[in-house]
């Protein structure tokens, strides 16, 4: 999850990190009580901002409403502005760049340092230092970091660990005439997986730039709030077509994507469900996402070879969600449903579905390949459509 820059800022400011006097408006209206002059900064998750007019500078209070409609009226790289930090003007004298992250290449996260800071950071120096993950030290020798305090440099490791942080970017990390080290910007993103450690985290949905959560992405996301047995809905998103998709997790879910596509099958969902949930999480994802109107189908698919999700408590709890939302909405399921599953209680889970005589019912081992499933389930989508 990225957060935006006031979250970010919160989180620095609570682990002791200085940051600038703020204000978030929602409003061109609202009363901003900070001394002038002014930055006003564009909410939005992407980057970028001040070459497209998302960060500007206000001199005078005369002049903040109407600088405030120009930027609420503002789509950012498909984003629109929908928020604004209001932030005091700082004066200094040094700036810097620093990010901790993961990095493949070291196989450890890394501290990464810029002594110039600001736009185009791309084309600047910057040191690379690994980080133990046990002790939260440098491992390197970092001796050419006099200019920014290990104090400062310890308590934003300590954070990028404590808040299962993917990416850490401080960009511009400035010093004030008076010595004072302050972040002129926040960029976080957190490990989604880790939401179970943080009851803290209390941020509202995020999508893809420019698209503002459905009822069902709301929805299908707090199937696994407080319960960590597994996921199921953590990752859902509403699509355009008309075969509803419940995928298993770790990897599967988008060669499975790739796939439908390419055989001419429209999505009407992404989402996956791993880690062996229970049945009733299993039932609340699934009538999520046949509560669509207009599907031709329904592709139930993901590995066939050992893992550790109970096929028969899932495929069963898909089963049981399919006649909850029958009785819900009145109708009746009259498309294609391929299940294309394995894994433990496998034949138990088979045995049991072919006993199922209320839907169209076709079940797939390891002897057909997503690929070939996938091209199974758009031709036959496309066939229940036209004998409708």
């Amino acid at each position: 999850m990225i957060l935006y820059e006031f979250e970010g800022k919160e989180i620095l400011k609570q682990a002791g990190i200085n940051v600038p006097d703020s204000q978030l408006i929602k409003s061109s209206k609202e009363k901003v009580n900070l001394n002038f002059p002014v930055v006003l900064k564009a909410q939005v998750l992407s980057g970028k901002r001040a070459a497209v007019g998302g960060i500007v500078v206000v001199e005078k209070a005369e002049d903040l409403e109407k600088s405030l409609v120009s930027m609420f009226s503002q789509t950012i790289n498909q984003e629109k502005v929908e928020k604004v930090l209001v932030e005091e003007k700082i004066e200094f004298e040094n700036e810097a760049y620093l990010s901790i992250t993961y990095d493949t290449d070291f196989r450890s996260p890394v501290l990464s340092i810029s002594e110039s800071g600001g736009t185009g950071i791309e084309e600047k120096l910057v040191n690379q230092y690994k980080i133990d993950p046990l002790t939260m030290r440098l491992k390197d020798d970092h001796s050419n970091l006099i200019r920014l305090p290990q104090e400062l440099i310890d308590k934003l490791i300590v954070l990028f660990f404590a808040q299962d942080c993917l990416l850490l970017e401080i960009n511009p990390l400035v010093k004030t005439a008076g010595s004072e080290w302050l972040a002129l910007d926040a960029k976080l993103k957190l490990d989604d997986d880790a939401s179970f450690r943080h009851q803290d985290w209390i941020f509202p949905p995020r999508l893809a730039p420019g698209k503002n959560p459905t009822q069902n992405e709301i929805e299908a996301k707090k199937i696994d709030e407080g319960d960590y047995r597994g996921t199921a809905g953590s990752a859902y998103f509403d699509l355009e077509g008309d075969i509803a998709i419940l995928s298993s997790g770790g990897g599967v879910s988008l060669t499975a994507m790739d796939a439908l596509l390419e055989s001419g099958g429209k999505p009407a969902n992404f989402t996956e469900y791993s880690g062996n949930p229970p049945r009733e999480k299993v039932i609340k994802l699934t009538k999520i996402v046949l509560s669509k109107p207009n599907l031709h189908g329904l592709w139930i698919v993901g590995t066939v070879a050992a893992n550790f999700t109970d096929i028969y408590e899932t495929l069963m709890g898909i089963i049981d969600g399919l006649r909850e939302v029958e009785k819900e909405l009145k109708t009746k399921f009259n498309f294609p449903i391929i299940i294309r599953r394995g894994g433990p209680r496998e034949e138990e889970a088979f045995a049991a579905l072919q006993q199922v005589k209320d839907f169209n019912l076709i079940l797939q081992g390891e002897e057909v390949s997503i690929q070939r499933s996938a091209k199974i389930m758009a031709e036959q989508a496309k066939q229940y459509e036209t004998s409708i």
